[in-house]
C-alpha cells in the first residue's frame, strides 16, 4: 500500500511566491489590517514615536496593535505566546510584516497604552453606528464577574481575620498548656508557639489596616479586586459592566468595576452609552439586580425609558399575599388599602440613606382576621413610601405593559458574555489593578465586536468599508 510521504525536508527549493500570495483573500487578518490602518492612533491616545530618538528604532504602534487584536481574536493573550506566534504563524508574518517583537515589548505596549484600548472600543462603536449597525433605540445593561489574578487565600476580610485570630489563640493556649504539663522546654512546642504568636500579630496588624482604611475586605496581590459571588461560589473577581445594542447585539461600551453588585451601575452605564451614541430618548432594559430607586429616577429625569422588574420582597411573615405590592395606594386620600380592605393612614415622615419616606400604619390590624398572616408587629402593619414612589410605579407599569420588549433583555445582553467567556475562553484576567484590567476587558469586547462583524460581512467587504 502506497503512502503520501510529502517532500524530502532536505530538498532544496526556490520559492518564488510572496507572503501576500500565501494569505487567502478572505482571511480575517486582511480585515484587521484595514481596520487598524483606518485608526488615528495618536488621537486615541496611543504613544507614538517620532523616529528621531537615539537608540534602537521602535516598532510601529499600528503593527503592535494589529498583533494585539489578532491575539484576542484567536484566544492568544499571553505576550510570550504571541512572541512565539510571530516566528511561526504565516498570518501574523503577513499582518505585521514579519517583525518579531519579544514578550517584553508586547507587554510594554499594553502597559504604556492601557487607557487607549477603552477609547478604541468606543471609537469602534461610533464606526458601527455610522454603518447603521447600531441605532441606540433599545439597549440592555448587564454585568458579569470575571476572576482576577488573586487567589481566595490572598484576600482578607474582617470576619475571616476574626476566625483566624480565634484559631491562633486556641493553638497558643494549647501549646502553652502542653509545655506546662511537660514541665520542661520542648523545642518543637516552642517553635509552634512562636509560629502562632507571629501569625496572630500578622492577623491583628491586617485587621487594623482594614479598620484604618475603612474596608470590609482587601486583596493582597491585586488590591483593586474584590471577593464576589460568582456562579454560586465566592471568587476574587472584577465586575465587568456592558451596554449592548439590540439591533445587532454589538457592545456599545463597557466598564470594569470592583462593586460586588450591580445596584449603582444603571445610570452611569446608560448615561455614558446615551452620550456616546448621541441619542435623546433611548429605552434601557436591565434585570432586577439593577433595581435602585435613585438610579431609576436619574434615568427617567434624563428622558430615558426604563424597563426593569423589582425583586419580590416578602413581608415579615413571608406570606406572598401580603407583600407591599398587594397594597393599593389611593393618591387622592393619601392612604394604602390592604388586601383585606383596611386602610393604612399616614403617621410620620422618615428618612433612610438620604432618601425621604412617608410612613403609613393600619389601625385595624388587631381586629383583622389576617393579622398573623400580614405582620408580626403588635403595633400594626406599616408601609413606607418614597417621596418619588410614583416614578417607580410608572416604571413598573411600563415594564409589564412592554413585557415582550423586556423579555428580549436576556437575548441581547447575555450573548456577548457567553461568547467572551465560553467561545473565546476569557473567564479570567491576566493583568492586575483596575486600569490594566480595563484595558484587557476592552480588548475582549473589541474582539467580540470584530467577531460579529466577520460573521456579517466577508473580509473583502470589511476591507472596503474600513478603507
Amino acid at each position: 500500500m502506497a503512502y503520501i510521504i510529502g517532500t524530502d525536508r532536505n530538498q532544496t527549493k526556490m520559492i518564488t511566491t510572496s507572503l501576500d500570495d500565501l494569505i487567502d483573500k478572505e482571511n480575517p487578518v486582511r480585515a484587521i489590517d484595514a481596520y487598524v490602518n483606518s485608526l488615528d492612533l495618536q488621537a486615541l491616545g496611543f504613544l507614538e514615536y517620532s523616529g528621531s530618538n537615539r537608540g534602537q528604532s521602535p516598532y510601529r504602534r499600528s503593527d503592535l496593535l494589529k498583533l494585539h487584536i489578532y491575539g484576542y481574536l484567536n484566544k492568544i493573550r499571553s505576550s510570550r505566546a504571541l512572541e512565539t506566534e510571530t516566528k511561526r504563524n504565516l498570518e501574523l508574518m503577513w499582518l505585521i510584516n514579519s517583525i518579531t517583537p519579544d514578550h517584553g515589548t508586547i507587554a510594554g505596549f499594553v502597559q504604556k497604552n492601557k487607557d487607549a484600548f477603552h477609547k478604541t472600543l468606543r471609537e469602534l462603536t461610533l464606526v458601527l453606528k455610522g454603518w447603521g449597525l447600531i441605532d441606540g433605540k433599545l439597549f440592555a445593561i448587564d454585568g458579569t464577574k470575571i476572576r482576577a489574578q488573586n487567589s481566595k487565600h490572598n484576600c482578607i476580610t474582617q470576619s475571616g481575620l476574626d476566625k483566624k485570630i480565634e484559631y491562633a489563640d486556641t493553638q497558643i493556649n494549647a501549646y502553652l498548656m502542653a509545655m506546662e504539663k511537660n514541665d520542661a522546654s520542648n523545642d518543637e512546642f516552642s517553635e509552634k508557639l512562636q509560629m502562632y504568636q507571629k501569625l496572630k500579630e500578622q492577623y491583628l496588624k491586617q485587621k487594623q489596616e482594614l479598620i484604618d482604611e475603612g474596608l470590609e475586605q482587601k486583596s493582597l496581590i491585586d488590591p483593586d479586586s474584590r471577593r464576589m459571588k460568582n456562579n454560586g461560589s465566592l471568587d476574587i473577581c472584577y465586575n465587568v459592566q456592558s451596554v449592548v445594542d439590540s439591533k445587532n447585539h454589538f457592545v456599545i461600551d463597557i466598564s470594569t468595576t470592583n462593586d460586588i453588585n450591580d445596584q449603582n451601575q444603571l445610570y452611569v452605564m446608560a448615561k455614558d452609552a446615551t452620550e456616546l451614541l448621541d441619542v435623546e430618548t433611548p429605552t434601557v432594559v436591565a434585570d432586577t439586580g439593577y433595581y435602585n430607586a435613585t438610579e431609576i429616577k436619574n434615568c427617567i429625569d434624563d428622558g430615558m425609558s426604563v424597563y426593569i422588574k423589582k425583586a419580590r420582597a416578602n413581608n415579615s411573615t413571608k406570606d406572598n399575599e401580603f407583600r407591599k405590592e398587594k397594597f393599593l395606594y389611593d393618591k387622592k386620600q393619601d392612604v394604602y388599602v390592604c388586601p383585606a380592605g383596611n386602610e393604612l393612614s399616614f403617621f410620620e415622615n422618615t428618612s433612610k440613606n438620604g432618601l425621604k419616606y412617608r410612613k403609613y400604619r393600619c389601625s385595624s390590624c388587631n381586629s383583622c382576621k389576617y393579622h398573623k398572616a400580614c405582620t408580626s408587629s403588635v403595633s400594626g402593619r406599616t408601609i413606607q413610601r418614597w417621596e418619588h414612589e410614583d416614578i417607580l410605579e410608572a416604571v413598573c407599569l411600563d415594564t409589564w405593559n412592554n413585557n415582550d420588549i423586556y423579555k428580549q433583555r436576556r437575548c441581547i445582553v447575555e450573548h456577548p458574555f457567553g461568547t467572551v467567556k465560553r467561545s473565546l475562553g476569557y473567564s479570567f484576567f491576566l493583568r492586575r489593578q483596575k486600569c490594566n484590567v480595563d484595558a484587557e476587558a476592552s480588548s475582549m469586547f473589541i474582539a467580540y465586536n470584530f467577531k460579529r462583524l466577520l460573521s456579517m460581512y466577508s473580509t473583502q467587504e470589511l476591507v472596503k468599508k474600513f478603507g
